[in-house]
């Protein structure tokens, strides 16, 4: 039998005895994803144990559990352009040479999450993000990413024109402050031509074709006398 006044876990709120409960110390996820709370809490062994286990695992979707995030902390903010970023460039870098798709893959490993789902955190990339030493490596990578894919001759080709301006100069969607792109079709603008409110050009070419297919369509029913 053991003795002694019970220690609250702060991550699961539950009381144990001194040996299950030695007062370690941990951020708790739920506090920082929604209280922006690095304090660290008395935790219980079984959680220490847990926490570390799962730290570098991306189970948080900041989308989902609090978007305002990205609103109110400059620095996840950052992250969430340079993650966009990101996956803009994966789209050129993965469809050029096959080395340059693996460097990409090789400076990211393990977390290719960074760029194919770009809300996801895992624990530890929250209790980095103060420090921004994962925003210092992602510019990095962006940077180096975007000089490719001016300089490559292939991937140089796959930018847009904007044909609402009809200006002659390539842009590209990873240049977020200065395009626009449309989700229904992909097509790239400028941000100063184009915007939600407006009608994307090619999404109305789209429409009147498939209006006009279907004013045309000819139903065998309507020939029956």
């Amino acid at each position: 039998m053991i003795y002694g006044k019970a220690r609250v876990c702060y991550y699961d709120g539950h009381s144990y005895c001194y040996e299950c409960h030695e007062n370690d110390e941990s951020a708790i996820p739920a506090r920082i994803v929604h209280n922006w709370d690095f304090k660290k809490f008395k935790v219980s062994k079984h959680t220490k144990f847990f926490l570390q286990q799962i730290e570098d695992e991306p189970l948080i979707d900041v989308r989902q559990i609090n978007p305002q995030l990205y609103s109110f902390v400059e620095e996840m903010n950052e992250l969430q352009l340079l993650r966009t970023q990101l996956g803009y460039l994966r789209s050129y870098l993965f469809t050029c040479r096959e080395s340059v798709a693996e460097e990409m893959r090789r400076k990211l490993w393990p977390k290719e999450y960074l760029y194919e789902h770009i809300h996801l955190y895992s624990f530890i990339d929250l209790v980095n993000v103060p420090s921004r030493s994962l925003a210092h490596l992602l510019t990095k990578l962006v940077s180096k990413a975007i000089k490719h894919v001016q300089d490559c001759r292939l991937c140089s080709q796959k930018g847009f024109i904007c044909e609402i301006c009809n200006d002659v100069s390539v842009i590209y969607p990873f240049e977020l402050v200065t395009t626009y792109r449309c989700d229904a079709c992909l097509a790239v603008y400028h941000s100063d031509c184009m915007n939600r409110m407006k009608p994307c050009p090619k999404c109305e070419r789209r429409r009147k074709r498939v209006d006009n297919f279907e004013d045309f369509a000819w139903d065998p029913v309507d020939e029956v006398p």
